[in-house]
């Protein structure tokens, strides 16, 4: 199946895919989540600064069980977990690396959490989701790859129920 992703997203797909970055952000970064963090201090470790990230979003969120979120771009799968798990809402991954969706996937598994967590290999300038599907669209330092930044965020509105919301970073 051929996918036409957008020249931008193309070059992204090609990065995120390749065994350097892939290894440089399982492996080095962390493997968990790999967005930028909040650092408490100079020596803090990635994963608790990424971690916090995730918190502090979400703390300007009222997620409950009943709440969809559409992660855009969601690298390895860390902020969906961590919302299925503190928040017990249902996560939607859209992200175009098929090497990461793979990591993503199997961490999500082992973790228990396939029932909340469904990862998508697509780009968020097409969701494969129907409209007004999703409470909360959620980016983290990803809009930068989409090639038309204003479909992406038409998109975001397709699939956002009414009063839906958008977080990103």
């Amino acid at each position: 199946m051929t996918r036409m992703y957008s020249e931008a997203a193309e070059t992204a797909r090609d990065y995120y895919n390749s065994d350097d970055a892939d290894n440089f952000y399982f492996h080095i970064w962390g493997g968990e989540d790999i967005h930028i963090g909040i650092y408490a201090s100079d020596e803090e470790e990635i994963p608790r600064a990424s971690e916090r990230t995730v918190a502090t979003m979400a703390s300007r969120l009222a997620l409950t069980p009943e709440s969809r979120v559409v992660d855009a771009g969601a690298g390895y799968g860390g902020a969906a977990r961590w919302l299925a798990r503190n928040a017990g809402c249902s996560v939607a991954c859209v992200n175009l690396s098929e090497a990461q969706n793979e990591r993503n996937r199997l961490i999500t598994h082992a973790a228990g959490l396939d029932g909340l967590v469904d990862v998508h290999d697509a780009t968020f300038e097409r969701i494969p989701a129907e409209d007004e599907r999703f409470d909360v669209a959620w980016s983290q330092d990803s809009l930068l790859h989409a090639g038309d930044r204003a479909k992406t965020l038409a998109e975001f509105d397709r699939v956002l129920k009414p009063g839906g919301e958008v977080i990103f970073t």
